[in-house]
């Protein structure tokens, strides 16, 4: 594998552009070796520290992995999952993502992911979503504050039933950024139970659904009762930003 000599100014990411470039087209496969250090100073035209930096940011996004005292180059990693996880997580807790950026991603995945849910699901899944619904419904007559790690649970069975690994990664890492839009709204909120209740209500429609394998429904359940839940935390313009998916379901 042979790269070309790069200018001075951001070295190692013009280093870590060419071999992330190189992974995309299939020049470099998972278990390739990258060229000794050495051998890359002198390819790129530049110092070993360049060197080490760029071999750092792709360690770190999980292009490739070095072992201390490898003579041979660092290795070219498969593709995993964890890795479009943490950066997905990094991404949503941004400053910049708003929460209806937030909330329309979230109907988006889970909507969808309620569809493939009716259509994909066994047996097992099913009963899993069950045992997970009983939880959110005690929790909703508990009121004592378990409510969003049950929804978290039961929203989690769902996405295991789409038979998914985007659609599980993406929805659990939305998971852990909404829990604090949904703790902000209970804490909003005059009567907690009737809210949870009607929250549950809305889950056990998208359950009755997937059992009946009617996508199409638990979609819309799905969209309804986010939209439904946080009416009165938005504005006017963030409601109609939800209502425009509300349409396509």
């Amino acid at each position: 594998m042979e790269f070309q000599a790069i200018g001075r100014q951001s070295a190692h990411e013009a280093i870590v552009e060419q071999i992330e470039r190189a992974v995309d087209d299939g020049r470099l496969r998972p278990g390739d070796r990258l060229p000794s250090e050495r051998r890359l100073m002198e390819q790129f035209g530049v110092s070993r520290p360049t060197v080490r930096e760029a071999m750092r940011v792709l360690q770190a996004t999980g292009v490739v992995a070095a072992h201390p005292g490898d003579p041979r180059g660092p290795e070219i990693l498969a593709y995993s999952p964890a890795v479009f996880e943490k950066s997905l997580t990094r991404l949503a807790g941004v400053d910049t993502m708003s929460r209806v950026e937030i909330l329309q991603f979230r109907i988006v995945i889970e909507a969808n992911g309620s569809l493939l849910a009716a259509h994909n699901r066994t047996d097992d899944d099913l009963r899993d979503i069950r045992a997970a619904h009983r939880e959110l419904r005690a929790a909703a007559d508990r009121a004592d504050g378990g409510f969003g790690a049950a929804a978290d649970s039961f929203q989690a069975a769902i996405r295991r039933a789409s038979h998914n690994q985007l659609v599980a990664v993406t929805g659990g890492v939305l998971a852990g950024v909404v829990r604090t839009l949904i703790d902000r709204r209970l804490a909003d909120e005059p009567d907690v139970r009737r809210r949870l209740r009607a929250s549950e209500g809305y889950a056990t429609a998208v359950l009755d659904a997937i059992a009946d394998r009617d996508g199409r429904a638990a979609a819309r359940e799905v969209t309804l009762g986010i939209r439904a839940y946080y009416a009165g935390h938005l504005d006017p313009d963030e409601r109609n930003q939800l209502a425009l998916l509300a349409e396509g379901t």
